[in-house]
């Protein structure tokens, strides 16, 4: 069991993958043990982690690679140079060509051995008051960073003050902080920041874990081997994990009313020339730190890949919205139509057809196929995961619009596929099977609903542990009669809720924010987040399931399986009626 310092409650996912990657390799004789919280609250949390690690006070850790120029290790500086990955598309390149690990020898010499590097997120500009577009906008700007000189180095380049930021701190102080949209999600900064620019991608929050190495040295081949082994065999999942923390993390944003103001590319050719300085000191600083950046930017170039954008889309009529329809679908398709494909596989005699099921739910899709026959065997020819965005649904790396009639499920404007992925995907609508609609499985319409607690409702939990959410005092004396006022609002995956004690139609406080899905006829809540004592003391719950009819107006939730109390006279006590569909 190796323990492996971190600074927050929970691991990144990609360390997570990594980790999953290790015991199953092992068959479970080595595994990895995250001590939570580490140097939680400190400036320097990073360097002094990095520091007990060296100093054997923790065996291992995990930190941003942007810290590790902070005990002196530059070869990562040439990842980190601002503007430069500024896209999945190019980090996954990187990490597709060994590049980090070459990087990763730079800590030889300094107690330290990194056995894993792992990409991560995009590091963009949140804008407390206003957005941060063009060199302009940073002049005289308090920027808040984390990590070694990039960062620091960057801030003073756009003209901007820096103040160096602790993990969860608050935002006072600051006009803009370089931070990844699921950390700003998940530390409520959206609720008092509303700006992130959409296509300005800093650099991206790589990480890896470290060992003391005497700890390595003491481990066995065969450990040492396993640990190496893990590193590679987990990227790929590691790189999906930064995609869809990225997107994910957007959608809660603009549930939360966040802007995504994007810079034009005047805006951006400004930004990057006023950073020249900062490659030119990573030039200087390593000898071999200007072949490497030459070499990223090659490669860039060869990707030819623009920032990678965040945004909140307005869906157009008949677009997708809500959740993306569960089911399975089929769909016919000419084998000529995959024939017309340049090089790759091409399955099926031309002049002949193919026959296609679609099946979604739970999270994941899969297409089984028979080649040529109706009665040809049925064979697997896609499967993955997905996720989505308003009106835009993202399956493994397959990004499309689509758009749902109740019958016909349409995909288009797909990109990072093949040419064969988009001509099964999108050629022909996929036309749901009669049977795979459950009774009462029709979508839950976005919009706003509302529901009243009595002040008896409120006190049905009373003297059970940890139940106090619903008897604290929102805005009114304790002797009020306080009937608790409720409304939810359900916007493309996202649901936010609010409480008042005053009336309906009084200005209401936020009470929780998360995620939402349909399926079939069931209703989940997952990664619901209490902001009653933003910013401490914070609550999570979730995922939570329900059964659900829709009639008319009224919502109506039944909890499956096992809820806190406080969640079932909260979501489930009393129907909900719509009193504002979404547009």
């Amino acid at each position: 069991m190796l323990e492996i310092a971190q600074p927050d409650q929970a691991a990144p996912a990609q360390v997570q993958a990594y980790a999953a990657e290790v015991n199953t390799q092992s068959h479970g004789s080595l595994r990895l043990h995250f001590n939570d919280a580490w140097r939680q609250g400190e400036i320097g949390f990073e360097k002094n982690t990095l520091e007990d690690v060296t100093r054997r006070r923790v065996p291992g850790a995990w930190v941003g690679v942007r810290s590790l120029d902070l005990i002196g290790v530059t070869s990562f500086q040439p990842l980190l140079a601002p503007l430069l990955v500024d896209s999945h598309d190019v980090q996954d390149r990187i990490f597709s060509e060994g590049i980090p690990l070459e990087m990763a020898r730079g800590l030889e010499g300094h107690g330290l051995v990194s056995v894993a590097v792992l990409p991560g997120p995009m590091r963009k500009v949140l804008g407390v008051r206003r957005p941060f577009r063009e060199p302009v906008d940073f002049w005289g700007a308090d920027l808040g960073v984390q990590g070694g000189d990039i960062p620091e180095a960057t801030a003073k380049a756009l003209g901007a003050t820096f103040t160096r930021m602790t993990s969860g701190v608050t935002l006072a102080g600051l006009d803009a902080y370089e931070q990844q949209v699921d950390s700003i999600f998940g530390r409520f900064y959206g609720l008092e920041a509303k700006y992130v620019t959409a296509n300005v991608n800093l650099w991206p929050a790589a990480m890896t874990v470290v060992l003391n190495e005497a700890v390595y040295r003491e481990l066995t081949d065969a450990q040492r081997e396993v640990l190496r082994t893990a590193a590679t065999t987990a990227i790929p999942e590691a790189l999906d994990a930064a995609r869809t923390e990225d997107v994910s993390a957007v959608a809660k944003l603009c549930g939360q009313g966040v802007a995504f103001p994007a810079s034009s590319d005047l805006q951006l050719a400004a930004l990057r020339k006023a950073v020249q300085p900062v490659y030119d000191e990573i030039a200087a600083g390593d000898p071999g730190s200007a072949g490497m950046l030459d070499r990223l930017a090659n490669l860039k170039a060869d990707v030819a890949a623009g920032p990678d954008l965040s945004a909140c889309p307005t869906p157009a009529a008949g677009s997708g919205r809500g959740s993306f329809p569960e089911g399975t679908y089929e769909m016919v398709l000419d084998n000529d139509a995959r024939w017309q494909c340049p090089g790759g596989p091409r399955q099926g005699t031309p002049g002949r057809r193919s026959w296609f099921s679609l099946e979604v739910g739970g999270g994941q899709v899969t297409i089984r196929q028979r080649v040529d026959s109706q009665t040809a065997p049925k064979e697997v020819a896609y499967n993955g995961v997905y996720s989505r965005l308003h009106d835009h649904v993202r399956i493994n790396s397959l990004d499309a619009k689509w758009s749902f009639d109740g019958t016909e499920l349409r995909l288009s404007d797909m990109t990072g596929g093949s040419c064969g992925d988009t001509v099964i995907w999108t050629t022909k609508p996929w036309v749901r099977r009669a049977d795979s609609a459950q009774p009462g499985a029709s979508v839950v319409p976005d919009g706003t609903y509302e529901t009243v607690l009595s002040p008896g409702d409120r006190h049905l939990c009373d003297g059970q542990l940890g139940e106090y959410l619903l008897n604290r005092e929102l805005f009114v004396p304790e002797d009020h009669p306080r009937t608790w006022y409720l409304n939810f609002t359900l916007d493309g995956g996202v649901v936010t809720e609010h409480e008042s004690e005053v009336s309906r139609t009084a200005i209401a406080r936020m009470g929780w924010v998360g995620s939402y899905r349909v399926h079939g006829n069931t209703f989940e809540l997952t990664d619901l987040r209490s902001t009653a004592n933003y910013p401490a003391g914070t609550d999570r719950r979730g995922p939570m399931t329900a059964t659900f009819t829709f009639v008319g107006k009224t919502l109506t939730l039944k909890p499956v399986g096992s809820w806190r109390c406080e969640s079932r006279v909260l979501w489930t006590r009393h129907p909900w009626t719509l009193v504002k569909r979404a547009p």
